[in-house]
């Protein structure tokens, strides 16, 4: 992960998803979002792949009821 978040990246990242940002948004959401990849980065937070939200649909309709 980078050390900062430059309105920059977040202007690419909003423009490959096709995500239309007014005039000064990037700097603003950069603002925002800076401190916390900064805290994220320095504790190296991992998710485990048993809690993984893709793998949650598949556990779910495992225990699921069939008609």
């Amino acid at each position: 992960m980078a050390d900062t978040v430059s309105p920059e990246r977040i202007a690419v990242i909003a423009a490959a998803a096709r995500v239309p940002l007014p005039e000064g948004a990037a700097e603003r959401i950069a603002k925002a979002v800076a401190p916390v990849a900064a805290r994220m980065a320095q504790t190296d937070i991992s998710v485990a792949f048993e809690i993984e939200p893709a793998s949650y649909i598949v556990a779910a309709r495992k225990g699921a009821k069939r008609d």
